[in-house]
C-alpha cells in the first residue's frame, strides 16, 4: 500500500510494473505510455489524486492478473471503484458486448469516471489519428478488432454517456468532442 507515499507516484510504480513488457495495440510503444497519459490529462484538468490514480491504473485490471482487490488493498475503495467503472467485463465475451456494457454503465457512473473513461477513450482516438496519418484509414482500422463503422459507433457512443448528466462544457469532454470530430467528423 501507498502509506504516506504520494499517491500518484505509486500509482505510476505500480502500474509500469504490472504493464512490463506490454505494448500498445496500435502503436509500437510500450503500453504505459497510454496509462500515463491518461493521468497526465486528467492531473492538468484539475482532478483530485484518487482519480489521476485511478486514470493511471486503469488499465490494471483488464490487461494484468491483478484484480480489483489488488487495487483497494494498495489504493482504497475509491480508486478501485474508479478503476471498475472504467474497465471492461469478462475478456472472454464478444467485443460488441463489451463495448455495450461501457456504454450502459458508465451513463450514471460518477464524474470522476466518467472523466476517466473519456481521457482513455481520448488517448486511444489520438492514437488511432497518428496511425491513420501515418499508415493510412485502411491499414489502421484493419488492424483494429473492428472496421471505422463500428469504432464511430463505440466512441461516439461512449462520449454521449459520458456527458450524461454532467456538463458537457467541462475541458475533457470538449476535447473528446474535438478528436472525434478530427479522426470521425463527428
Amino acid at each position: 500500500m501507498y502509506r504516506g507515499k504520494d499517491k500518484i507516484e505509486y500509482a505510476i510504480y505500480f502500474a509500469t510494473k504490472a504493464h512490463k513488457n506490454q505494448k500498445r495495440k496500435v502503436e509500437d510503444v510500450n503500453m504505459i505510455f497510454h496509462p500515463f497519459t491518461v493521468g497526465m490529462i486528467l492531473q492538468r484538468n484539475g482532478c483530485d489524486e484518487d482519480i489521476v490514480a485511478a486514470g493511471i491504473l486503469h488499465d490494471v485490471v483488464e490487461d494484468t492478473p491483478y484484480s480489483f482487490d489488488d487495487i483497494e488493498k494498495e489504493f482504497g475503495k475509491k480508486v478501485r471503484d474508479y478503476v471498475y467503472d472504467a474497465s471492461e467485463p469478462d475478456k472472454s465475451l464478444e467485443w460488441e458486448d463489451r463495448k455495450k456494457h461501457t456504454i450502459e454503465h458508465i451513463k450514471d457512473a460518477p464524474l470522476g469516471s466518467k472523466l476517466i473513461v473519456a481521457c482513455d477513450k481520448i488517448t486511444n482516438l489520438e492514437s488511432i489519428s497518428d496511425c491513420i496519418e501515418l499508415y493510412g484509414e485502411e491499414k489502421e482500422y484493419g488492424s483494429l478488432k473492428r472496421g471505422k463503422d463500428k469504432q464511430k459507433w463505440y466512441y461516439t457512443s461512449v462520449y454521449e454517456s459520458c456527458i450524461n448528466g454532467v456538463d458537457e462544457n467541462h475541458p475533457i469532454f470538449k476535447r473528446y468532442r474535438d478528436v472525434l470530430e478530427m479522426v470521425f467528423n463527428y
